[in-house]
């Protein structure tokens, strides 16, 4: 309740002082919209998220990998990576609803190559230099301790292991800035609104893209990190970022 009533009285913004609330908030908010979490994304992207994480994985999996999709939600990252030709995908999520919307749709797939797992991002239970692949989509902007969360990417990956994040980053410049801005502050919160019937979690966007990283500061928090760049493409007129990485 503590987080739930600063959120009405001070905003999302409140959020990013308490690190352990801002978990918990978006733990619950993340569970509570799991139902609609596919149909509003498709509406808000004019359906081009899915094509969006094709491109991920195909830039992350080799074939026979295995590979860890952190913040999996409802598994779609998941199902790219295994049609991409990933041999075994640890799918990590800590909203446990995300992950009962992610199985319900292995299920209707039949494929059980695909480990479900309920896990956090700062501690994911693989072992050292384990996995050839380590990805997320629309989820590291959500984890507070994020510079945890990559040194725990980098502890499972294999030497020459791959790293791709996709994600909203911040904008600070460019023509779009005010386009983007309006689509954020009040079409997204409008859409998520009606879609979704949850307020609060269509609040939360806009503010967390607000406090997030610019494409060049991810680019080198990565490199703080241990990780070599790849390469860096902006998509969707600046609003969608794919980074791609390697372990040295």
């Amino acid at each position: 309740m503590r987080t739930l009533s600063r959120v009405t009285t001070d905003g999302p913004e409140a959020l990013f002082d308490d690190p352990a609330a801002r978990a918990g908030y978006v733990r619950r908010i993340f569970g509570e919209i799991s139902g609609r979490y596919d149909l509003v994304n498709r509406v808000m992207t004019l359906g081009r998220d899915q094509a969006w994480r094709r491109l991920a994985a195909e830039e992350l999996v080799r074939p026979g990998d295995r590979v860890v999709d952190v913040g999996t939600g409802t598994g779609d990252l998941a199902f790219a990576c295994r049609e991409a030709g990933a041999r075994t995908v640890f799918a990590v999520d800590f909203a446990r609803p995300m992950l009962e919307r992610a199985c319900a749709k292995a299920r209707q797939l039949s494929d059980d190559h695909i480990a479900w797992v309920h896990a956090d991002a700062t501690r994911l239970p693989l072992p050292d230099a384990s996995v050839d692949g380590w990805c997320s989509a629309f989820v590291v902007r959500n984890i507070p301790d994020l510079d945890t969360a990559l040194a725990e990417a980098f502890r499972v990956l294999r030497p020459r292991g791959r790293l791709v994040v996709l994600e909203v980053p911040r904008m600070d410049q460019g023509w779009q800035r005010p386009f983007a801005r309006t689509h954020f502050n009040r079409v997204v919160p409008f859409l998520g609104r009606r879609l979704s019937g949850h307020a609060d979690a269509y609040r939360y966007l806009p503010v967390s893209v607000d406090h997030f990283l610019t494409p060049p500061e991810l680019t080198q928090r990565l490199i703080s990190t241990g990780f070599g760049m790849r390469s860096v493409r902006v998509l969707m007129f600046g609003t969608v970022a794919l980074h791609v990485a390697e372990k040295a």
